[in-house]
C-alpha cells in the first residue's frame, strides 16, 4: 500500500493562532485555497486509487481542490480523522491551551481539555481508522487528507512510535504538508516524503 498523507490548507484560525479542532469548522482562507491549488498541481500525475478525508469542511475542500486532477474519484469522508477535539479550548488563543497543559502537570499525551480528548484517544482513533486502511487497501494508492495533531499521531503509528510531544512536534505537518510512504508488510516503511511543502515554493 502507498499512503499520501495530506494536512488542509491555512484557515484563519491557523493563521490568527486560535484552536481549531474537531469542535470547529474552520474554513480555508484566499492563502489556503492557494496553497492546495499548489499542492494539487504538484499531485496532478499521481496514481490514486481511493480518497478518505475528515468530515470537517476545510479537510473536504483541500481533497476538492486535489481531485480537479483526478475527477473520477470520490472523497470518501471519515470521522476517524477528525482533528483532536480542544474541548474548552477551542476557537481560544494557542497561548491559553498551551498554558492549561503546563499547569496540569501531566504528560502532554494525556492532557484532556474539558469536554475535549486527549491526544492517547485521537492516537487510538487513528490507529483504528488505519489498520481497517490498511487491509482494505493492500495494494492501492490511498490519499488521506486530515488534521496536524492527527496526522502527526497517524504517522506515529505507521512508524511505531512512541507518542510523546517530541515525537509529535516533529511529525506534525504544516499547512499542506504531505507525506508519501510504501507500506508492505513485514518490511520497514518506505519514505518518500515526510511532511513536505516543497510545492509552495
Amino acid at each position: 500500500m502507498k499512503v499520501i498523507i495530506v494536512r488542509h490548507g491555512q484557515t484563519d484560525e491557523n493563521a490568527k493562532e486560535l484552536v481549531a479542532g474537531g469542535g470547529t469548522e474552520a474554513l480555508l482562507t484566499a492563502e489556503g485555497i492557494s496553497q492546495a491549488k499548489k499542492l494539487a498541481h504538484w499531485l496532478k500525475n499521481e496514481k490514486i486509487d481511493v480518497v478518505y478525508a475528515s468530515d470537517q469542511k476545510r479537510a473536504i475542500h483541500t481533497a476538492e481542490h486535489i481531485l480537479e486532477h483526478h475527477p473520477l474519484l470520490k472523497i470518501i469522508k471519515h470521522k476517524h480523522l477528525r482533528e483532536r477535539h480542544y474541548g474548552e479550548f477551542e476557537g481560544k488563543p494557542d497561548a491559553m491551551r498551551d498554558a492549561a497543559f503546563k499547569k496540569s502537570l501531566l504528560p502532554f499525551e494525556l492532557f484532556k481539555p474539558k469536554g475535549g480528548e486527549s491526544c492517547v484517544e485521537v492516537y487510538k482513533r487513528a490507529e483504528k481508522f488505519f489498520s481497517k486502511l490498511s487491509k482494505k487497501h493492500k495494494n492501492d494508492t490511498v490519499l488521506i487528507v486530515g488534521h496536524g495533531r492527527t496526522i502527526a499521531l497517524l504517522l506515529l503509528k505507521i512508524f511505531d512510535k512512541p507518542i510523546h510531544e517530541e515525537n509529535q512536534t516533529a511529525h506534525k505537518p504544516e499547512n499542506t504538508g504531505v507525506a508519501i510512504l510504501e507500506i508492505l508488510e513485514g518490511k520497514p516503511v518506505k519514505v518518500h516524503k515526510l511532511n513536505s511543502i516543497e510545492h509552495l515554493n
